[in-house]
């Protein structure tokens, strides 16, 4: 296992998407073995002129703790959030939830329920368009939009934020900070890489299990995209591989648990354990 790697020093332009990947070997569709954060300042060319700032992209954490955050992506959904909050009620475990705008608005009791059972949630856009997709304003516009959207419920904007599929382009992490978020990647998620099926419940268990290090930050989803509200309906393939994901989680909790782990969510995973923070 590749471990304590710590990046410095990022300098992040507009055009295309930035080199926030970890390092060479180390970081594979979404798995990053180790503890990878990159920290520094920025100069970002906009319409109103030079902008400068400060970023933070986090995949886990550099720790020897048995921590991880558990995190979930795309809800709130019918299809799928109540039962994910019953498993994690059932196991006593909190989470991260980074909710769609679109989708918050449409179900914002569960969002309340989220928050009244002790989870934290995120910012994953208004729209889940991916920024390589869209305009600095675009993606300004939908990262606004999403922690507004939040903010009308929780009462403060979020302060971490996912981008959509973990494409990173400069105008987005631009639009992150002026915002007011921290960027949350993942460190442990469905497939790393290797092919898994869309209905593989075993082979999803196992990369889940096999691929947990202290300080992980886990990938699950309680939702489909956009299309949970697009006018084409469900994606009939995403539901296939959420609803394995979703099969496994039991067993994936009961594991890190049994193993010692304790889960965080993203805000105390952090600012617990993230050395120099």
């Amino acid at each position: 296992m590749d471990r304590r790697r710590f990046l410095k020093g990022l300098g992040i332009g507009t055009a295309g998407v930035v080199g926030v990947a970890a390092p060479a070997g180390a970081y594979t569709v979404g798995q990053q073995r180790g503890a990878s954060t990159i920290v520094g300042d920025y100069a970002q060319s906009v319409n109103a002129g030079q902008r400068r700032g400060a970023v933070t992209v986090w995949w886990s954490v550099d720790t020897d703790s048995k921590v991880l955050a558990l995190t979930f992506d795309d809800g709130p959904t019918s299809q799928f959030t109540a039962s994910v909050l019953r498993v994690l009620g059932q196991y006593h475990v909190p989470a991260s939830f980074f909710l769609i705008g679109e989708l918050v608005q449409r179900r914002p009791d569960d969002v309340r329920r989220m928050l009244d059972e002790g989870h934290e949630v995120a910012n994953h856009t208004f729209d889940h368009y991916s920024a390589t997709r869209q305009s600095p304003a675009e993606t300004l516009s939908t990262i606004e939009r999403g922690a507004d959207v939040i903010a009308a419920i929780s009462g403060t904007r979020p302060r971490w934020f996912r981008p959509v599929r973990g494409h990173v382009t400069g105008a987005l992490v631009d639009a992150a900070t002026e915002v007011g978020h921290d960027i949350a990647m993942w460190s442990v998620s469905r497939d790393p890489g290797i092919g898994t099926a869309a209905d593989d419940v075993d082979g999803v268990r196992t990369n889940y299990i096999e691929g947990i290090h202290d300080g992980g930050i886990v990938i699950f989803h309680d939702g489909i995209g956009r299309s949970a509200f697009e006018f084409s309906g469900p994606d009939e393939l995403l539901l296939t591989q959420r609803r394995a994901e979703l099969a496994a989680l039991p067993d994936v909790i009961e594991r890190y648990l049994a193993d010692g782990y304790e889960f965080l969510g993203i805000s105390d995973l952090i600012d617990r354990h993230a050395p120099n923070h």
